[in-house]
C-alpha cells in the first residue's frame, strides 16, 4: 500500500464506520478519484511504500506473505475482488471468498469500505502486462493470504453526509461472528479484521458475545479499529477485553499519534454489584499507520455508495458507475479503520512464518497460534511513539499499563519475529532467553518466574507484555455473558550472582484490564527476571474460578533485530519488480 505525499482528505471513506446511528458518522468531503499512474519502475507517482514501516519487507523477502495463513474480514458489506488490486500471478491461489450472512435482513451488498479494507490486507500488487511485474501500490500486508469478506449490514445510511454508516442486527452481527469465529462454512481462519464501531460499553451485547466467541476459539485472533473519535473513548467493539484494539499513527515515519484516532481511559462493569467504574482502563492495545493511503476503490451502485447515490448533488464525483471501474484508487484515506487491516495482516505474516520456520500448526502447536501469544509478541516488540506515556511514576511502577492513545507503542514485525520465533517458546516458567514468549498459567495467590539468562555488561532495556483473556461465555440462546475477571500483576526483578531476586525495578498493576505492560529503558547491567502474580479476581460469578491461563513476551536490548527472518530469506530488499 501506498500513502500520498498530496493533500489529506480527512474525514472521507477512511475511517471506523460508527453504526447503529448514523448521525455518528464523521462529516465527509468529495473525495479524488485516480487511475494507477506508474512510473517507469512501476510505482505511483508521487507516493511511497507504507508496509516497510512496520517491517513488513523482510518477511515479503524470505517468502513469507500469508500464504498459509486465512484471514476473515466482518464489514458492513462485502469486498469487491473484481478490482486489478486482487489480481493473483499465475499459478497463485484466487483465494478470495464472499460469504453470504444468512441473518434474516442482512443486505448482503458488496461496499466501497471492504473493499478498501480488503485491499489493506491482501491487495497482491501483480500487474499482469510486459510478462507481469508488481507494484507498492497494490501490496497489501498479506499478498497471498486467502481472504473472507462478510458483511452484518441491514441497512446503509442514505444520508450523504454519513456515508459509510449503516445499521445492524444483533441477529445479524451474531451470524457474521458465530461463522468467522468457527469456521462452520467459511474453514478455520487465523485473523478476523473488523474495522467498524459503535456506541456501546463494554459491557454491551456485541462486546460481550463477540468476547465470548474469543474465548472459545483462541486460536482466532480479533483485530478491531479503536475508532476516529478524536479525544472520544474507545468505543464497542473495540473496548471489548479479547480483542486487539488498533489505534492510527501519522506524521514522521508514522510515529506520532493521529489527532482522530479514539483515545482516552473507558470505564469498567462489575456484573456481581452493578457498579460501573469510571476510567478504569485503557481499551488501546497497539498503534499502526493509518493516514493517507492510496486504496482500491469500488464506485458500484450499492453499498454506501448506491444508498446515498439518490442524494448526491450533480458533479459530486461520486456518482455510481455500473459496470464499476477496475482500475480506479482512492487517495489520502485516513482512519483507523486502515491502522487495524495493518496489524490483522501481520499477523497473518507471523502465523505463516511460524507454519514455514518452526513447522508447526494451531493443532500441532496451539501455544504458538493462541490470540494471548500473539497479542503480548506484537505488545512486546513495539516501539515507542511520539508522547508515549503509560504512567509509569520514577520507579518504574504504573496503574495504568498502557499509552491512552498507542496502547503498547507501533508496531514492528522485525523485532516481533526474534520474539515470536526466536530463543525461548511455549515456556512454562524458569530460565528463558533475552527475547521470547510463554504460555502458561498461574494459580490464585501465586506466582510464576521467568529469569532470563544473560547478564547484561551495559545499560539495557526491557519491554514485556502480560495478556489473559476475560472469562466470558457465548452460546446460542442468550448470547455474550459474564463470568469472571481475574487481576493478574507484573513485575520485573534485577536478581544477585545466586539467582536471589533483590531489586523490584518495575511494576504494572492495573486491577480493570486484562494487559499489564512495562518498558523499562535505562536498567543497569545485571541480570534480570520477570514475575506474573495472580493477587485477586475482580469478580467470579461462579465462585470456582481459581487459575488464569496467560501468556508473556519479552524484548531485551540488545536484541537480533529480525536476525532470524533475514538469516532464512535469500534476499533482503524492499521489494522485487519484476517477475
Amino acid at each position: 500500500m501506498d500513502r500520498g505525499n498530496s493533500k489529506w482528505i480527512k474525514g472521507i471513506f477512511f475511517g471506523l464506520c460508527l453504526c447503529f446511528n448514523p448521525s455518528l458518522a464523521p462529516a465527509q468531503q468529495e473525495p479524488e478519484i485516480i487511475r494507477l499512474e506508474l512510473d517507469e519502475t512501476n510505482e505511483v507517482v508521487g507516493f511511497d511504500f507504507v508496509n516497510a514501516v512496520t517491517g513488513w519487507n523482510a518477511y515479503f523477502n524470505s517468502g513469507f506473505r500469508g500464504g498459509t495463513s486465512s484471514i476473515g474480514i466482518l464489514e458492513a458489506g462485502q469486498a469487491w475482488f473484481g478490482h486489478e488490486v486482487f489480481t493473483r500471478p499465475p499459478g497463485a491461489p484466487a483465494a478470495f471468498t464472499t460469504w453470504t450472512n444468512p441473518a434474516e435482513g442482512a443486505v448482503n451488498e458488496i461496499d466501497y469500505h471492504a473493499t478498501t479494507v480488503a485491499h489493506v490486507l491482501a491487495g497482491s500488487g501483480y500487474i499482469p502486462d510486459n510478462g507481469g511485474s508488481y507494484t507498492y501500490a497494490g501490496l497489501g500486508m498479506a499478498p497471498e493470504a486467502r481472504l473472507v469478506s462478510g458483511g452484518i449490514a441491514t441497512t446503509f445510511s442514505t444520508d450523504v453526509d454519513s456515508l459509510g454508516s449503516f445499521d445492524i442486527s444483533t441477529e445479524s452481527m451474531i451470524a457474521g461472528y458465530q461463522e468467522f469465529f468457527r469456521g462452520t462454512n467459511v474453514g478455520k481462519l487465523d485473523v478476523i479484521n473488523s474495522s467498524w464501531g459503535g456506541s456501546g460499553a463494554a459491557n454491551s451485547l456485541q462486546s460481550l458475545s463477540i468476547d465470548g466467541l474469543a474465548f472459545q476459539n483462541s486460536s482466532v485472533a480479533h483485530v478491531v479499529s479503536a475508532g476516529n473519535g478524536g479525544v472520544a473513548e474507545v468505543s464497542s467493539p473495540a473496548n471489548g477485553f479479547n480483542n486487539i484494539s488498533v489505534g492510527s499513527l501519522g506524521g514522521n515515519n508514522f510515529t506520532e499519534p493521529s489527532e482522530f484516532s479514539s483515545r482516552g481511559l473507558t470505564d469498567f462493569y462489575n456484573p456481581e454489584t452493578g457498579q460501573t467504574i469510571a476510567n478504569a482502563r485503557v481499551a488501546v492495545d497497539i498503534a499502526a499507520p493509518g493516514e493517507n493511503l492510496f486504496l482500491a476503490a469500488y464506485l458500484g451502485n450499492s453499498g454506501s455508495i448506491g444508498a446515498v447515490q439518490p442524494n448526491l448533488p450533480p458533479g459530486s464525483g461520486l456518482i455510481a458507475q455500473e459496470p464499476p471501474p477496475t482500475d480506479r484508487y482512492f487517495t489520502a484515506l485516513s482512519g483507523t479503520s486502515y491502522s487495524a487491516p495493518i496489524v490483522a495482516g501481520g499477523i497473518a505474516l507471523l502465523k505463516d512464518a511460524a507454519r514455514g520456520i518452526l513447522g508447526v500448526t494451531p493443532e500441532t502447536s496451539p501455544a504458538t497460534f493462541d490470540t494471548r501469544t500473539i497479542k503480548s509478541v506484537i505488545m512486546a516488540s513495539s516501539d515507542a511513539t511520539a508522547g508515549w506515556n503509560n504512567g509509569q511514576n520514577s520507579f518504574n511502577v504504573t496503574t495504568q499499563a498502557l499509552d491512552t492513545i498507542t496502547g503498547a507503542g507501533a508496531l514492528n514485525l522485525l523485532t516481533a519475529a526474534d520474539v515470536y520465533l526466536g530463543q525461548t517458546r511455549g515456556s512454562n516458567g524458569g530460565t528463558v532467553g533475552q527475547n521470547g514468549w510463554a504460555l502458561t498459567s498461574v494459580n490464585l495467590g501465586q506466582a510464576v518466574e521467568f529469569i532470563i539468562d544473560r547478564t547484561f555488561n551495559d545499560q539495557t532495556s526491557i519491554t514485556v507484555a502480560l495478556n489473559w483473556f476475560a472469562v466470558r461465555d457465548f452460546n446460542d440462546v442468550t448470547l455474550g455473558e459474564d463470568i469472571a475477571f481475574n487481576n493478574l500483576d507484573l513485575e520485573v526483578w534485577k536478581l544477585d550472582s545466586n539467582n536471589h531476586f533483590i531489586e523490584k525495578v518495575g511494576s504494572s498493576q492495573t486491577t480493570y484490564n486484562n494487559t499489564e505492560f512495562l518498558r523499562l529503558t535505562t536498567l543497569s547491567s545485571g541480570q534480570y527476571a520477570m514475575r506474573v502474580l495472580f493477587t485477586g479476581q475482580v469478580y467470579d460469578t461462579t465462585d470456582s474460578i481459581n487459575s488464569e491461563t496467560f501468556a508473556l513476551a519479552w524484548t531485551s536490548i540488545p536484541e537480533p533485530n529480525g536476525f532470524i527472518l533475514i538469516a532464512f530469506g535469500s534476499v533482503f530488499m524492499l521489494c522485487y519488480r519484476r517477475r
